[in-house]
């Protein structure tokens, strides 16, 4: 993954614990936690579990992340169902989400409908999403990336953009992730990304020119 504030996660993944289906854990550090272009929360460590299994032609997956601060702790809840289908010839991942976002002021729950597309010159992907609850905000988030090999055997480097376009608001994440497999089931990716979004300077979910650094480990059983 190249969204880093959700893959910058050290993921163990045991596919034989139970037939059909995966499971990850993983642990994780970052400067801060960049959410649908919103910072949701500063110097963290994250660790995280995932299932995921085949479900009507597609794969569905759980995930709960503990994000553990100086004073307190934060949850989020991820669940999407992914699929491929084939528009006007062409092949897409299409994705439906729910997402439940915990923050010391504040949190939301969403859900989304996206679409990926996989090309020679970049991976794109689009996703319509939108807040649960009166006074909701919705949006698009845009990711573009490509992963490029390096002449060192088992690192890549990923380059990345993400944009959030709101109704409230608008935002843009630039960054790159480096990840190296160490060929034994041991792999590790760092990530750093320019952070930016037009929310009034005096709310806490501004991002205004910030810097993320964040380093994750992980290993496959």
């Amino acid at each position: 993954g190249v969204a880093f504030s959700s893959a910058e996660t050290c993921v163990a993944t045991s596919p034989t614990l139970t037939q059909g289906i995966s499971v990850e854990a993983g642990v994780s550090h970052s400067e801060l936690t960049n959410t649908r272009g919103l910072k949701v929360r500063d110097d963290a460590f994250n660790y995280s579990l995932l299932l995921g299994t085949n479900v009507g032609g597609g794969s569905l997956s759980a995930g709960v992340g503990l994000f553990e601060l100086d004073d307190d702790t934060d949850t989020q809840v991820d669940l999407s169902w992914n699929k491929g289908v084939d528009i006007l010839g062409q092949a897409f991942d299409a994705t439906v989400s729910f997402q439940k976002v915990e923050t010391d002021f504040g949190g939301w729950e969403q859900v989304g409908l996206g679409l990926a597309y996989s090309h020679e010159l970049a991976d794109v992907s689009a996703t319509v999403w939108h807040e649960l609850g009166s006074s909701a905000d919705y949006g698009v988030e845009l990711t573009a990336s490509r992963i490029f090999a390096t002449p060192v055997d088992n690192l890549s480097v990923i380059p990345f953009v993400t944009t959030n376009f709101a109704n409230s608001y608008n935002a843009v994440e630039i960054g790159t992730v480096v990840d190296y497999d160490f060929g034994n089931g041991l792999s590790v990716a760092a990530k750093a990304a320019y952070n930016h979004n037009d929310v009034d300077a005096s709310s806490p979910y501004s991002l205004d020119h910030d810097w993320n650094v964040g380093l994750g480990f992980t290993y496959k059983f």
